[in-house]
């Protein structure tokens, strides 16, 4: 099979995380599904043209630990209900607990594993490919995470991902995405994590706004933080030849014929985003990393 330069509609659905006793939300286990979660967390954002760095409210995968911040009474149609801050625990085992993918946090964004077993053109992806993670809501396809392919990329499996990997990731990612994969036991399911975990799989690194590819960048839906925000529906996104506004299962592929090409679309979704009154969050700070919980 051969690369492709490809744009993805990447349904990863998922309903938003609710705490477990009113103040916090444990790392998520199966055989609880993926969620999300609408997060506050410090970054950066593109606002009128500049990088901001600032608190920000934006929708996103987080399975570890997080601390309800607040609770959102009147919430807005398909918005959230509640505002989490993410951390996470070092746990003494991964028995069981979901990964994070996609990844948006640190210095790059990360890709991996997620449907890659199923749709196996997951991981013959060409730099420059657009991935579009959503959501099917009321008919529409919504948007949380923008991830573009960069021209960095490692395959690793069970076998031998401790070696490929070793100082090509921040401990961070490795304790939330790879060691959770790889350490929890095989089950008879074809969840994201399924862990049949021999691979290969494919780790992709996102291009960033300081290190574009073809122009293109990662990036998120967000606001800047503030403490009165009832926050927000993630958008939608309307391509009629790329979007299936119902799909929620599987993935669909649209086989673009240069990078070129590739940019006008990346380039209406972000315009679309920035429409709804959103900006473009390029950057997440790293969840905070406890031995011990002190919440």
């Amino acid at each position: 099979m051969d690369d492709k330069l490809l744009f993805v509609q990447f349904p990863h659905p998922g309903k938003e995380h609710e705490p477990d006793d009113g103040l916090v939300k444990g790392w998520n286990k199966r055989p609880h599904p993926h969620r999300r979660k609408f997060l506050k967390q410090a970054g950066k954002y593109l606002a009128g043209g500049k990088v901001v760095e600032g608190e920000m409210l934006f929708w996103g995968e987080w399975e570890p630990e997080s601390k309800v911040e607040r609770k959102i009474n009147a919430s807005i149609c398909r918005g959230p209900r509640f505002v989490y801050t993410p951390y996470y625990v070092v746990p003494k085992s991964y028995d069981g607990l979901e990964n994070t993918d996609p990844f948006v946090f640190g210095e790059q964004f990360h890709y991996t594993v997620c449907k890659q077993r199923t749709f196996a053109q997951l991981r013959r992806l060409s730099p420059g490919s657009v991935i579009l993670f959503g959501s099917c809501e009321s008919h529409a396809f919504v948007l949380d995470t923008v991830f573009v392919v960069g021209s960095q990329w490692i395959d690793h499996a069970k076998s031998l991902y401790r070696s490929v990997l070793k100082g090509k990731i921040s401990q961070e990612y490795e304790e939330v995405t790879i060691l959770p994969w790889y350490q929890e036991p095989c089950a008879e399911t074809k969840s994201c994590n399924s862990a049949e975990s021999e691979g290969p799989w494919r780790l992709y690194f996102g291009a960033t706004y300081d290190k574009p590819f073809h122009g293109m960048y990662s990036f998120f839906p967000c606001q800047p933080y503030d403490a009165r925000s009832e926050g927000f529906a993630r958008p939608e996104i309307n391509l009629p030849d790329q979007i299936k506004p119902k799909q929620n299962t599987g993935v669909k592929y649209s086989v673009q014929s240069s990078l070129d090409e590739m940019k006008l679309l990346w380039g209406k979704v972000a315009d679309q985003v920035k429409d709804q009154g959103l900006v473009l969050g390029i950057h997440a700070d790293m969840p905070e990393r406890r031995l011990a919980d002190v919440s």
